[in-house]
């Protein structure tokens, strides 16, 4: 086990070591790999769709119950990481994800099939049924991947250099979104659905080799507090209980919960909403909603990250305050990429709706990391996972799809009318009036960072 006694963590002038940077690197690109491996599905869903008849509902189920398998098992992971080898046990997921991917391709081939699902407004077909439980096991894989990693970097470096440390990690996020729409579309156009999830998969397996390999630095090894200070034997319950009552913890959370949310619905649903709602083709649309999120996406990312740790130096409550300005500016053009059909507004609203986003990123993953002890953080992350998930993306996810749906039968009034006031009419673009609860989720995100921005932590 490598120590990584030569971090200074008290020094003005700190000093990382060369083998972190190598470590960012290899972990970064694993979850490069994470996120396109992830996004190939709402990147080829219009053609899944036309192939195996599905809804709209059935759509947003798939990506939903990969979230959900995250989230449940985020805590287990959680605990995991931090009893055991952090680096063994992420490989092994980058692994688990990559064959849940490829077979992905060929799930509803199976010589037998599922009972199909209806239960209250959700109807799905057997072949949904097949594809959701594949996207479970994708889910597994990648919960306890992304649960350990920032615990982990967190160790590789010191306080005062995690939020560019985070930041470059994050920046995998926009980037895999990013290539995932573009590499799926490409794909998917000369080789069909299928292939394409089962070529994507493969380098993830390949790649976990190198995670493997990582040395696992010393728990806490770089945080300001003296190590033998940070150990802990607490019971799981009484560690929950205080991180879900740790200030920062729980205030940012609920921010990025309905961050996750806005987050959520558009990874799922912009391609389809492009190319069904605003008359693009399925492969212009992958290309160019990659195209956005690379840049957009990359931008706010690391950006974020410089930024907060510049602001995070001159004011105490630095990370929060990033965090409500960029979700403030993140409002209009999120609200105009969804209801103009004019290609000259829509498409750079949608290039500014993603970098303001993702500008988030960094800064929230410095306040959960800062926010609780070096003993507790993989569970402080899981935790964190596990709310944000359910009360945020698999709701949007999912719910997106529901009442696209609804709306498109004539249900819904309420929304409909809502959409009515900014000419949009619910029953033809019934997915782009589903989606108009985003910017709300912006607002009230907003809301939530500027209270922990508001008054001095006590964590």
């Amino acid at each position: 086990m490598s120590s990584h006694s030569d971090i200074p963590t008290t020094d003005s002038k700190i000093v990382v070591p060369k083998y972190s940077y190598y470590a960012l690197g290899v972990l970064t690109l694993v979850n490069f790999l994470n996120y396109i491996d992830r996004q190939i599905l709402p990147t080829v869903a219009p053609l899944m769709a036309k192939d195996l008849n599905l809804s709209d509902t059935e759509i947003g189920m798939m990506d939903a119950v990969l979230l959900l398998s995250f989230t449940v098992l985020a805590p287990l992971f959680g605990r995991l990481g931090d009893k055991y080898s952090r680096t063994k046990l992420m490989a092994c997921a980058a692994v688990i994800w990559s064959f849940a991917t490829v077979f992905t391709g060929f799930a509803d081939k199976l010589p037998f099939s599922l009972p199909s699902i209806s239960l209250l407004t959700i109807s799905l077909s057997s072949i949904a049924v097949m594809l959701c439980l594949v996207r479970v096991v994708v889910g597994v894989g990648e919960s306890s991947y992304t649960t350990m990693t920032p615990s982990l970097l967190a160790d590789y470096f010191p306080p005062k250099k995690r939020g560019t440390a985070l930041g470059v990690f994050q920046a995998a996020i926009p980037l895999g979104f990013a290539l995932g729409y573009v590499i799926g579309a490409v794909l998917a156009y000369y080789f069909g659905w299928r292939r394409a999830f089962m070529i994507v998969g493969v380098p993830g397996i390949i790649a976990a080799f190198l995670v493997w390999k990582l040395k696992e630095p010393q728990r806490g090894i770089t945080d300001e507090v003296p190590v033998q200070t940070q150990t802990s034997q607490e019971p799981f319950l009484k560690t929950c209980l205080k991180i879900l009552t740790t200030r920062d913890w729980i205030i940012s959370t609920a921010g990025y919960t309905a961050l996750t949310f806005v987050l959520g619905a558009l990874a799922t649903w912009a391609i389809i909403l492009l190319s069904r709602e605003k008359g693009m083709s399925e492969t212009k649309a992958g290309i160019t909603l990659g195209i956005v999120t690379l840049f957009g996406g990359a931008i706010g990312t690391f950006g974020g990250g410089l930024i907060a740790d510049k602001v995070a130096s001159k004011r105490e409550n630095g990370y929060f305050m990033v965090c409500v300005i960029s979700c403030v500016l993140g409002i209009v053009p999120t609200f105009l990429a969804l209801v103009s059909g004019n290609p000259y507004i829509y498409l750079p609203s949608m290039f500014f709706a993603v970098l303001f986003l993702f500008l988030n990123n960094a800064p929230f993953h410095a306040i959960l990391v800062n926010s609780t002890p070096s003993s507790i953080r993989a569970t402080s992350i899981a935790l964190n996972i596990v709310l944000i998930h359910i009360c945020g993306d698999v709701v949007s996810r999912s719910g997106v799809g529901i009442m696209s749906d609804s709306l498109k039968a004539g249900n819904l009034s309420f929304l409909a009318s809502f959409a009515n006031i900014f000419s949009v009419n619910a029953t033809e673009k019934h997915l782009t009036a589903a989606l108009m609860v985003s910017p709300i989720a912006l607002i009230i995100a907003a809301l939530f960072f500027f209270w922990g921005a508001t008054k001095k932590s006590k964590a």
